[in-house]
């Protein structure tokens, strides 16, 4: 029996403005700025051979937006974009669009400076950071690392299982966000940057069989990991 798989490209979206003023932004959407929008056009050119089926993103227009900038480069016409709210951000509760300098203090006094510290330098760190979040703030809006975890997989498995009956492979373009994304990498033993993953950065995983496989990382383009 021929095992039938589906390529995910997936991609943190471009800069945005509250990016570009080191603000929190889970649900909270922004507009990308100019160097957002050029970025998502060189992924884009990058990305220009990739056979794309469909594209999906979260329902916050960052993604959206970064998504038709990519696909405008394709070699390909009239690939559909879908809108999931599954592919949708963290919320960050009362610090959504906090500054990071004022938010970062904050969790050092509620939480000690120790716990951040090992937050930072473990293996999964993205995760613990999402989790941390979670104890300084008892809003049932924020999620946990395990839920965000299983919204993303349930989420990628639906899209998956739509179209891996089509062909024996298909390429689908999904454009999400930097806490989501960096944990579900983090979920099937990917490494995460420090402070998570860049603006544009994309990954490609596989699912075969109900299985996910990180594959491989596409070199991002250049900026700062705080854009």
């Amino acid at each position: 029996m021929i095992e039938l798989t589906v390529h995910f490209y997936l991609v943190r979206h471009g800069q945005t403005k509250l990016n570009r003023y080191h603000r929190l932004q889970g649900i909270t959407d922004s507009p990308l700025t100019k160097k957002g929008k050029a970025a998502a056009v060189k992924v884009g050119k990058n990305l220009k051979e990739i056979n794309f089926v469909a594209a999906y993103a979260s329902d916050l227009d960052r993604t959206y937006t970064t998504a038709k900038l990519i696909l405008k480069e394709n070699n390909q016409s009239n690939v559909p974009i879908y809108r999931d709210p599954g592919l949708r951000e963290l919320s960050f509760g009362r610090f959504e669009e906090g500054k990071n300098r004022q938010v970062l203090p904050e969790i050092i006094r509620l939480l000690g400076l120790l716990n951040i510290w090992r937050a930072f330098y473990q293996p999964h760190h993205a995760s613990r950071l999402t989790d941390l979040f979670q104890q300084v703030d008892h809003s049932s809006q924020i999620e946990s690392a395990r839920q965000l975890v299983n919204r993303m997989t349930q989420t990628l498995r639906y899209i998956g299982h739509k179209y891996n009956s089509r062909q024996p492979e298909s390429n689908i373009l999904v454009v999400t966000h930097a806490m989501i994304l960096s944990v579900f990498i983090e979920s099937l033993n990917g490494k995460v940057p420090r402070m998570l993953l860049k603006n544009v950065q994309v990954c490609r995983v596989d699912y075969t069989g109900e299985k996910f496989v990180l594959k491989t990382a596409v070199k991002a383009q250049k900026g700062s990991r705080k854009s």
